[in-house]
Parts: structure tokens; sequence; C-alpha cells
């Protein structure tokens, strides 16, 4: 394969032109023509499709461009852009897998660190894997850059960060009929509960943090993998919701939620920061990690 005709490619992705990938690429139109015709027959696909007076990828042409994306910024910027890495000019793409719980703690203040310091630097923190093994392969063959998950990868080669811990409490609507001020374990135990459907440690994640007995089985009412929409739906049902004190706080008071509380002692949710040992002397990489780092949020 000749690697020009990907970077055509990608350029035409990102482009959804043929002129403009063209002018991008300081070549003719006829000339990243001709390399998409290349690319149609060896992967015996259209590519892109006429839409109305511009172009639009086929699903095999989303599939493609996302599987190559990372190796081949690896071999178009080569080794010297990972030793001489200038963030305020640099315009290198950075890919995080998280969960959305975690996204919503850490991009926003990911994004405005960036736009202060690397204003040309794009983080496409959209991409989540939800089991060990896809997180392993993910960094192992650099079609991400970080992971971040409440779960460190244990495996040689992976190197693990925490990053911050966060506290659990239990939310319930401020019209419940039956809790009030306080929240007993007695409470805790009778009513029905939101859980997530993200496992931790192959249980319940509320269950891989209780620190001294096993948690009795509770009334399951509706599982999520959505903090927010769990906390959504406590608020309009009797259900109890244990989540993040940094969550719940966030939307108490607009979605009309009490916050009480766990009624027995829990270890807190760490959220590791997980990268590849190959990455270490990568100077842009270094820069992503502390950019993670700085952009922790404030305790609520």
């Amino acid at each position: 394969m000749d690697l020009n005709l990907l970077k055509t490619f990608d350029a035409v992705m990102k482009s959804k032109s043929v002129n403009a990938a063209a002018e991008a690429l300081n070549v003719t139109p006829p000339a990243v023509s001709h390399a998409l015709n290349r690319l149609r027959e060896q992967y015996q696909d259209a590519l892109f499709i006429r839409q109305g007076r511009g172009i639009t990828p086929t699903s095999f042409a989303l599939e493609l461009h996302s599987e190559i994306q990372g190796p081949l910024n690896l071999l178009i910027n080569g080794s010297k852009s990972r030793l001489e890495f200038e963030p305020e000019n640099s315009q290198r793409t950075f890919r995080i897998s998280s969960h959305k719980d975690i996204d919503l703690l850490m991009v926003p203040t990911l994004v405005k660190y960036k736009e202060q310091h690397a204003p040309n630097i794009t983080i496409a923190a959209d991409i989540e894997h939800l089991n060990e093994q896809d997180r392993q392969d993910a960094l192992r063959n650099r079609s991400v850059d970080v992971i971040l998950a409440t779960v460190p990868l244990t495996d040689h080669g992976y190197i693990n960060h925490v990053l911050f811990e966060q506290e659990l409490v239990v939310t319930a609507s401020k019209n419940h009929p039956r809790i009030k001020d306080i929240l007993t374990m007695e409470d805790f135990m009778n009513e029905s509960h939101l859980v997530w459907k993200t496992q931790r440690l192959n249980t319940n994640t509320l269950d891989s943090l209780v620190i001294e007995n096993n948690l009795p089985a509770r009334k399951v009412a509706y599982r999520t993998g959505s903090t927010t929409t769990a906390l959504m739906l406590a608020s309009e049902t009797d259900w109890l919701c244990v989540t993040s004190k940094w969550h719940a706080t966030k939307v108490a008071e607009s979605f009309g939620l009490n916050i009480f509380p766990i009624p027995f002692e829990t270890n807190k949710v760490p959220i590791y920061m997980t990268w590849h040992q190959t990455q270490k002397n990568d100077t842009g990489h270094q820069w992503l990690r502390e950019a993670i780092i700085n952009s922790v949020p404030k305790k609520p």
C-alpha cells in the first residue's frame, strides 16, 4: 500500500471535497481522484458517493478512516514530532478512551486547558471501550493515546496513574414519600434502586467498593450506563441512586434531589489514566498526560 494513497484518503475524509483535499496536499484535483480510484480498486468499495455538490463517505470509508488515523498520524509525523513537540504550534490529534460519566468530569476542563495552551491540537474524547481487553488492544495498537477508567490495566507494559477519587453518595427525590431528612441502612435496603449497567471488577460498582461485608442483594428497578440518566430517573420516581458526590452535587438542585451519605462504609471510586510504556518518551504524549492531570476537576 502506497502511504500517499492513505494521506490523500485522509485529506478527502476531513475536507469532504476533492478540490479542498488537493489544495491541502498541494496537488491537482485529478491527482486526488486518481489516488481515490486506486484505493477503490484496492478495497473494492466506492469510498465516496456524490451528494448534492459534495461527497459523502460510505460506511466502509468511515470504518477505514477510524482504523488508519492513529497509525497514519504516527507514520506521517515520524519520530521527530515525538521528540520536538511544540503545543502552541502543533496540529496533532490525541485520542482518549473513557466513559460518559468520566467525560462529564474531565472533558470541559480539558478542552479549556487545550484552548489556552495548544489551540490547534484536536482532542478526540468520544471513544469508549467497556472491557479490559479492548482497552489493552487499543493502547497497544495506538488507536488511542490514553484510557480513563476506574480499573487499572495490570498486564506488563501499561502504566497507570491515579488522577483522583470520587466519593459515593445516595440521591433520592425531594418528593420521596418515605425518605426525607435521613437515610438509614433499613431505608436503603427497603427501597428500589437504579444501578450502573457497567460493571467494575466483574460486579456492580457499589459491591466492588464495600469495605467489610458483602452488600445484601438490593431491589433493582432499572439499570443504565449513564449516571445522568439515573439521576433524572431518581428525581421522577421513588428509586434511589448511588452515584459520585460530584455528579450528584452538579444536578441535585435543578433535578430536585436530596443527597445522603451511604449508610455503610465504602471505598472511593478511583479514576486511572493508563497508557502504554512505548509512549513514555513521546513529548507530545507527555504534554497530553500533563494536560489531563491539570484538568482534574475540583472537589464539589
